[in-house]
């Protein structure tokens, strides 16, 4: 049982529109998350001007874009419309909004790399103060969301108020899955939020519809405790076990690699890693869905 995967642009920061298209073909991959910036690799005025446009130029490769991955807050009511409206127009079924930074987000004061937390600035709210003003606004979102057929996602991510299983389901249990739902992204939560993964597969399995794949590693020194990110065969997160687990609750939604340890040098070396990724967890993948299958024809 193979897996169609996607691939986030948000790993490929040194290239171009078009290098990031013909380096996602040559990898195998069906789909992009396309990162939508001002840095890179459009910006959402390039896409309410020229967004069907680009969608056509994607068709014409047999490249899909499920997913506009954007650094939107979810309190900027005006972009916020301006996305439902570029996702309308290149016929996109889910984008990404980003949730409030945890206050001084610590853990990544130890990382031993450099990311930007998808994530915006909050001042003068208490905890539950600001659940509440955000519980409010993701009922707007829903509706809104509603309105454009468009899907609604947040990411599961470390340095922001949604890092764990529990936090999730604060935010989106009383919420339409169809309207607002959850990136799943497992390495993320090695680096905070991590909680028993059948537990909360349980718990939010019906809000998730998009999950990130790359990995990561804890390492002490002499200067104390770090993390980083590995390779996804290599690191913390065990694969063959979140696929097992997401298999048993029926998981059917998107996986999409977002492996950081792309190299960026060269199109070729972002080629030659790429496709290594793509066929490694797609063989993780196979051989996990297999023993299911086998394990439940043995239950017949």
């Amino acid at each position: 049982m193979s897996l169609n995967l996607n691939l986030c642009t948000a790993t490929l920061p040194n290239f171009s529109f078009t290098d990031v298209v013909e380096i996602a073909l040559a990898s195998g991959y069906h789909g992009i998350e396309l990162r939508v910036s001002d840095d890179y690799h459009k910006s959402l005025q390039e896409l309410s001007a020229q967004g069907t446009f680009i969608k056509q130029q994607l068709q014409q490769a047999n490249l899909s874009v499920p997913v506009l991955n954007t650094y939107i807050p979810v309190e900027d009511d005006r972009s916020v419309d301006q996305l439902l409206e570029c996702c309308q127009k290149m016929a996109v079924p889910k984008a990404r909004l980003v949730l409030p930074k945890s206050y001084g987000a610590s853990v990544a004061k130890i990382a031993n790399v450099k990311e930007i937390i998808p994530s915006f600035e909050v001042t003068n709210r208490e905890p539950v103060e600001l659940i509440k003003t955000l519980n409010k606004k993701l009922r707007q979102i829903e509706r809104k969301a509603y309105k454009a057929g468009v899907k609604i996602l947040l990411e599961l991510h470390w340095g922001t108020v949604m890092s764990s299983f529990s936090s999730a389901y604060l935010l989106t249990s009383d919420l339409d899955p169809g309207c607002i739902a959850i990136t799943f992204d497992p390495a993320n939560m090695m680096v905070e939020g991590k909680e028993d993964w059948e537990f909360g597969l349980k718990l939010i399995g019906s809000h998730i519809d998009n999950i990130h794949v790359k990995n990561i590693s804890w390492f002490s020194s002499n200067k104390g405790w770090s993390w980083e990110w590995a390779p996804v065969g290599t690191g913390m997160v065990n694969w063959p076990e979140l696929i097992c687990l997401l298999n048993r609750n029926r998981y059917s939604g998107d996986y999409a690699i977002e492996d950081f340890l792309v190299p960026n040098r060269s199109k070729q070396a972002a080629i030659a890693y790429l496709r290594l990724v793509h066929n490694e967890f797609n063989k993780i993948y196979e051989n996990m869905s297999a023993t299911i299958l086998q394990s439940l024809i043995c239950k017949i």
